[in-house]
Formats: structure tokens, C-alpha cells, sequence
């Protein structure tokens, strides 16, 4: 698509959703630029900056900026906004203006175009992926004690109490943890299954400001869960995936989904509590710090669970200033991390996290999101800092009692 003059109508639209009059609102108090993590990389178009543009109606301006697409969605300058602005819903209008003029970033187009034909952001279709987790299924087979050799793992199942959706990450980039969630899942005697037609929870559609995409995915979750009769549907450790169908799928459908939905971390919580999960206190002898992910965080308010389970498990637990609501973001959510255009300045962004994590002396840093489990990993690697990178749920698995 050729670039071409937003139409004025459509200004006065993404002016209204983006807040309207209430952007007349903000104070200039700078307290979104101190919280940004890209200040110091786009100087000019700083949280404050945007939101005046926006007000003043230079779109066009805003939809060519590398800043749009560089910006992680983590909602750090929201909490510090003494007038709630809400600056995330903003970018994702733009990333669509962007997209409608041509210039979205290739490797997320080509992604949203798999999402599109195939209903994922890696182009498996439903056969595809459920022949994936039988051969995955016998891998793990050989490797769990217990399990027959011709073991596979549910798929489809009918009124299972548990719906679990993967990241495409756990049978693509980093199979092993299809066999950490396995082995959980056998741990707690769960009646659970996969869904052939659900391979991705990581909805990169809505990130890309396309909405009316992001709401068929949100559908079809809705909807298989409810054919499948089950109880709960468990989201993988996802931020963006979790976040959009704990918080916002009921408003998309417009009506209770009629059935729960937790993310993994918070079920083994429970099953910790209840009896149905058996840990090994301090298993994982080593110091072990959290990230919080900006969307199971601050954007969910899932914060307690897995440091629960972090405290159980390891030897020493210890905290990251600033955590929890203001915690700072990895510097690869909202799309970054899949943007190949942003490898080398994602560094950049994540460094204050680097300081962070080499503050704290821990031996291990973990979380529970796998965009934020590669940008750790990535910045671990680029800075040569001396920890180990792992989820939440493989400590967990670690400590499992035989």
C-alpha cells in the first residue's frame, strides 16, 4: 500500500479514543518522560511529546516515527500519570495507521499474515501441531520414568477440567518446555488437554493495532473452551496472551466466558496450596531474583503467585528495586522482541534491567513470560552477565517431589 494523507475523520477518531478532551488534562509534570525507558533513545518523542501531538492532531507525523514501534507497551507511564492517561491504547492506534500506510515492520507482517491464513503467528495448522505434540509427547516419554512409550499428550479432550494454550516458543525455539508444563501437569493428576486449533496464545495481532484480527483470536479461544467443555482455560507463561484473555475477553464477547481463566503460575500456586502439587523446599539451591512481566504484572496484577512459589522453592529469594507495579519493563515486550528491525536497540533499552538483575547478586533470574525469557537471555548474552535465565514453572518442575 502506497503512503497517503490520514483522512481528517480519522484523526478526530484515534484524538477521541486516545482520551479527547481529557488530554487537555495533563499536567506536564514529566513524570511519564522519568518512567519512559526509551527517553533516553528518542529524546524528542518522549511519552509527554506524543500525547500533545496526538492532541494536536499530527497523526502522520507520529504514525512514521521509529518511536511507535519501538515502544514496548508496558505501561510504566500510565501508573506514574497522575490523569490515567492511557498512552498504550494510543500506540496500538497508530501501529494500525502505520500499517494502513504501508510501513509496518516486515517480520511482523509477515506474522500477522500466518495469523491470518492459519490462525497463528507461526503458520501451523491444526494437523500439523497436533502431530508436533505427539512426537514431543515421545521424546518426553523417554525422558519422564512412568510414562508408556506410546504416550501422547491430550488433544481435543472432552469436559477436561483444564484447557492449556501454549506459546508457539514451547515446540518451536524451545521445546523443553513442552516437557515442563508436561511434567506439571502429570505431577498434579490433572484431567487436561490441548487444542488442535490452538497453538499460539501470543496474539501478535493486537500489538500491530489490528483489532479486528486480535477479536477473531479471542473468539476462537472463547469458543473452543466452550465446545470443549472445560472448566478453566491455563495460559502459558505469555504475557500478552494471559493479559488479553484474563482482562479483556469478556468485554470483546460481550458476555462471561464461562469459565475461569488463570495463568499456569497461578495454578501451581493453588495446587501448592491445596495439596496437589508436592514441592521440595529450597530444591533449587541458588539465589533467585524475578522479573515481573509488564502484562501478567502490572497490566494483570498477578504479582504474589509466583514469588510464593519462588520463595518455596529456591534457597535465598530476593528482590529487584523497583519491582512489582514498578517494575521496569524488559525493553522486548509490545512486539519488540519479534522485531528483527529492533535487535540491536533493544540492548540499549534493556540495559537498566541488566543493572537490575546484576544489583541483586542473584544466581538466577526467572519470570514468567516467554517474550521477556528471550530479551533476558539476549541481554544476559549481550552483556555478559554472569546468570542463569529460566521460567518460573522449570524451578517449579525442578522441585517437584519424585
Amino acid at each position: 500500500m502506497t503512503d497517503k494523507t490520514i483522512p481528517q475523520e480519522q484523526i478526530a477518531s484515534i484524538i477521541d479514543l486516545s482520551g479527547g478532551k481529557d488530554l487537555d488534562e495533563c499536567l506536564t509534570c514529566d513524570r511519564c518522560v522519568q518512567s519512559c525507558l526509551l527517553t533516553d533513545v528518542y529524546p524528542s518523542v518522549t511519552p509527554r511529546e506524543f500525547t500533545r501531538k496526538v492532541l494536536a492532531g499530527r497523526i502522520e507525523e507520529l504514525a512514521d516515527a521509529e518511536y511507535l514501534w519501538a515502544c514496548t507497551l508496558c505501561a510504566k507511564c500510565m501508573v506514574e500519570c497522575p490523569k490515567n492517561l492511557q498512552l498504550d491504547r494510543t500506540v496500538r492506534l497508530l501501529r494500525g495507521v502505520c500499517r494502513q500506510r504501508g510501513r509496518g515492520p516486515g517480520r511482523l507482517e509477515e506474522g500477522l499474515q500466518k495469523i491470518k491464513e492459519v490462525g497463528n503467528s507461526v503458520g501451523v495448522d491444526a494437523e500439523e501441531f497436533a502431530d508436533t505434540v505427539q512426537w514431543l509427547s515421545e521424546e518426553a516419554a523417554e525422558e519422564i520414568e512412568g510414562l508408556d512409550e506410546d504416550f501422547h499428550a491430550p488433544m481435543d479432550k472432552q469436559e477436561a477440567e483444564f484447557l492449556f494454550i501454549p506459546n508457539p516458543r514451547e515446540f518451536t525455539s524451545a521445546p523443553h518446555m513442552f516437557s515442563v508444563y508436561l511434567k506439571f501437569f502429570l505431577a498434579i493428576g490433572a484431567e487436561w488437554t490441548y487444542a488442535s486449533n490452538l497453538c499460539d496464545i501470543s496474539n501478535w495481532a493486537y500489538y500491530m493495532g489490528d483489532d479486528a484480527t486480535s477479536e477473531v483470536l479471542v473468539r476462537r479461544a472463547v469458543d473452543t473452551a466452550r465446545s470443549l467443555g472445560v472448566k478453566t482455560l491455563v495460559a502459558s507463561e505469555c504475557g500478552h496472551g494471559f493479559k488479553i484473555l484474563r482482562k479483556d475477553a469478556p468485554g470483546i464477547v460481550g458476555e462471561p466466558l464461562g469459565f475461569d481463566v488463570v495463568s499456569i503460575v497461578e495454578l501451581a500456586h493453588d495446587c501448592l496450596q491445596d495439596g496437589r502439587l508436592k514441592l521440595r523446599p529450597a530444591a533449587v539451591g541458588k539465589t533467585v531474583t524475578y522479573h515481573d512481566p509488564c502484562n501478567t504484572g502490572r497490566k494483570a496484577g498477578l504479582y504474589e503467585a509466583p514469588r510464593a512459589l519462588l520463595r518455596h522453592v529456591s534457597r535465598e529469594f530476593v528482590e529487584m528495586e523497583p519491582h512489582s507495579l514498578h517494575a521496569l519493563c524488559c525493553g522486548g515486550g509490545g512486539s519488540v522482541a519479534q522485531n528483527s528491525e529492533m535487535t540491536e536497540k533493544r540492548m540499549r533499552f534493556g540495559k537498566a534491567k541488566r543493572d537490575q538483575i546484576v544489583n541483586t547478586g542473584a544466581d538466577v533470574v526467572t519470570t514468567t513470560c516467554q517474550t521477556c525469557l528471550a530479551q533476558l537471555t539476549d541481554l544476559r548474552d549481550f552483556y555478559e552477565v554472569p546468570v542463569e535465565v529460566k521460567s518460573v514453572m522449570e524451578l517449579v518442575v525442578e522441585a517437584i517431589v519424585p
